[in-house]
């Protein structure tokens, strides 16, 4: 590979048209030119599609029904054609040296195959810059760093998807997204990272600003709910695929499928919960799992205080 390689930076877009426009030119800013940015409208209401800039021939705009980020972001990519695969959210951007530093660590450095990035984070007007943490919850913050296992030596949940980049080969390997995730994709896709390519580049310095704007998926408990159910079999699988790391994925498999049942009875759905317990729970009955049973038997309001849920690490 002599040229400069070419970077596919892919975007979902739903519903965000006061904000797309501004993460598009955040794009055309950047030092490092050969990129093509490849949107995917994923059925939009508000006419964000129309709002997507036009007068640069390396942005592609397409259209499809509604299915999800998970499956936009695989179409993105089956249309993409780069050597390297990014990623934004419609309603972030990229600071101008974003993908100048990560094709030096990837490509003219060869450090590995993938890598994330510290960010900045902009909540009610305010932004707060976070760093990736180790497994001792210390921030990475100094210097850019390679590890050679990332699930056992760093924190690998919660992380935007714009700080995802990697190699072509990479994400092929991967299977893209999981398609039945609306909430929590990025988590579940970065743990697969972690597993399949254990080595990966940690860069100290912020690349781009994320921002939480009202209506976004993340905050819409019913999508919330079902992606825990298939993190949770994402998991469950994952612990046969790696059986030398099935303690820990067995763990956050059983953390992910309580917190579905429990949000079944959260919901007044108790005989939904126990058929799930039942026919649908991969693991052994624990204490947790009967905790689950006898209160799928009473009102909702009950079962908060039963079990203490946690989320992943």
């Amino acid at each position: 590979m002599n040229r400069d390689p070419l970077v596919s930076i892919i975007m979902p877009l739903y519903n965000k048209r006061p904000y797309v426009e501004r993460a598009v030119e955040s794009i055309k800013k950047q030092t490092y030119p050969n990129w093509e940015l490849i949107i995917v409208d994923d059925g939009s209401t508000d006419g964000s599609g129309d709002a997507v800039p036009r007068d640069d021939r390396r942005i592609r705009l397409f259209r499809q029904a509604n299915r999800g980020p998970s499956a936009a972001r695989n179409k993105a990519f089956e249309m993409a054609s780069g050597d390297y695969i990014a990623f934004i959210d419609a309603d972030d951007f990229y600071y101008p040296v974003k993908l100048e530093k990560e094709i030096s660590l990837l490509w003219r450095e060869q450090k590995a195959e993938w890598m994330m990035s510290a960010y900045d984070y902009r909540v009610n007007g305010v932004t707060r810059r976070y760093y990736m943490k180790d497994i001792n919850n210390t921030e990475v913050r100094d210097e850019t760093r390679v590890y050679d296992n990332a699930l056992k030596q760093l924190t690998v949940a919660g992380w935007p998807s714009d700080g995802l980049f990697m190699s072509r080969s990479l994400f092929e390997r991967l299977g893209g997204f999981h398609e039945g995730m609306r909430y929590g994709e990025i988590t579940e896709i970065i743990l697969r990272c972690a597993l399949m390519q254990p080595r990966v580049v940690i860069c100290h310095l912020p690349l781009y600003l994320h921002i939480d704007v009202p209506g976004s998926t993340a905050k819409t408990p019913t999508f919330k709910s079902e992606s825990s159910r298939c993190m949770g079999e994402s998991m469950y699988q994952l612990c046969i695929d790696y059986p030398e790391y099935s303690a820990y994925l067995m763990n956050r498999a059983h953390d992910y499928l309580i917190y579905y049942a429990a949000s079944l009875i959260l919901k007044g759905k108790g005989h939904e919960a126990r058929k799930f317990l039942v026919n649908g729970f991969p693991l052994s009955q624990d204490v947790k799992w009967w905790k689950m049973w006898a209160g799928s038997w009473l009102p909702g309001w009950l079962i908060k205080g039963l079990v203490r849920i946690r989320h992943g690490r």
